[in-house]
């Protein structure tokens, strides 16, 4: 039988060590990352069975971290236990509200750890993964200003992030997403074959779709296609983003 093989992401070397060494002795594969952005590289490519997570870490902290890795396709179904001395109850209920289940208080005792380990591998192999009852929003783009769409998720949303309009087909066929937001830079790629491959692909699709574009590509953009729920202006902001979201939901 393979290994389980477990991501620890934390900027600490000698918490990495040991902790490296602690679950490597009882027979798990391990990989480590001393900061966010090597971890969420480590995590896309090497598809951990769980992730050891730190809060506080610098290239992106715990929560943005966890977020992004809950935005990916990729990543989205792998367990996290937060690692971590920010054990205050706004801390936890932050970490319990982005949808974490599983804390690790610093200084750890290695049983507990190792216990923990256990007990979400087991729980991972047997329980189907939830996605709730959340409203999902697919965003579709090759640099999405991540930052907005993490404070989405913040606010109780779930958002998943595809790179291309081919894996944004396969997710509307696998989970059907409730707003479609499409990044323009991708519709008007080869003078925008992009919008009518999209309308192939997401012909039988009734999702509202939305796009994000420019001022000065604005109506240029309208009076090339239509079929489209809403235009979102860049570079996004938070409460434009969320208000256009909630008019296309009230009409879905």
């Amino acid at each position: 039988m393979a290994k389980k093989k477990i991501l620890v992401i934390d900027d600490m070397p000698n918490v990495v060590t040991m902790v490296k060494a602690r679950l490597e002795a009882s027979g798990y594969e391990v990989i480590a990352a001393l900061d966010g952005q090597q971890g969420l590289t480590y995590a896309y490519a090497e598809k951990p069975d769980l992730i050891i997570l730190d809060i506080v870490m610098p290239a992106g902290g715990g929560y943005s971290v966890y977020t992004r890795l809950k935005m990916s396709p990729k990543t989205r179904t792998v367990p996290v236990i937060f690692l971590t001395a920010k054990d205050r109850p706004e801390d936890v209920a932050r970490a319990y509200k982005l949808g974490a289940e599983y804390f690790v208080k610093k200084p750890y005792k290695p049983e507990m750890l190792l216990g923990t380990v256990k007990k979400v591998l087991e729980s991972s192999e047997h329980a189907p993964q939830s996605r709730g009852l959340q409203k999902r929003i697919l965003v579709i783009g090759k640099e999405p200003e991540m930052a907005e769409f993490v404070k989405l998720v913040e606010m109780g949303y779930e958002v998943t992030i595809v790179s291309s309009i081919r894996e944004g087909s396969d997710e509307v066929k696998k989970e059907k997403p409730d707003v479609i937001f499409l990044d323009g830079t991708l519709v008007k790629a080869n003078n925008y074959d992009g919008f009518y491959q999209l309308k192939l692909e997401f012909a039988s699709s009734k999702t509202p779709m939305m796009i994000s574009v420019t001022k000065e590509e604005l109506e240029e953009f309208q009076k090339k296609i239509e079929g489209f729920s809403g235009y979102c202006l860049k570079p996004l902001n938070y409460i434009d983003l969320l208000g256009h979201i909630r008019v296309a939901l009230q009409k879905n």
